[in-house]
């Protein structure tokens, strides 16, 4: 992989992170104490994470790619409520 894909890669992952977070705004109070104390140990380490691969990504691809993931999860979301 040359460093260029590399790079388009973290950013994925990074901006499918971001979206994770963004996520769990939608399930507040909804999940089991366990689950939350679970996932804020993930997202804590998540956060460390970005911070790292941040300072060696550029922030506008590191955008965009989020801003694609997101926008998904919203025609996903609505698309499925549709379908209730």
């Amino acid at each position: 992989m040359t460093d260029k894909e590399t790079i388009r890669e973290w950013n994925i992952l990074i901006g499918l992170f971001r979206s994770t977070v963004e996520q769990t705004n939608m399930l507040t109070g909804q999940t089991q104490r366990e689950a939350k104390m679970i996932f804020k140990r993930w997202v804590s380490e998540g956060y460390r994470l970005v911070n790292l691969i941040e300072s060696s990504s550029d922030d506008l691809d590191l955008e965009e790619v989020t801003e694609l993931i997101e926008n998904s999860v919203h025609k996903l979301r609505t698309k499925t409520l549709k379908d209730v």
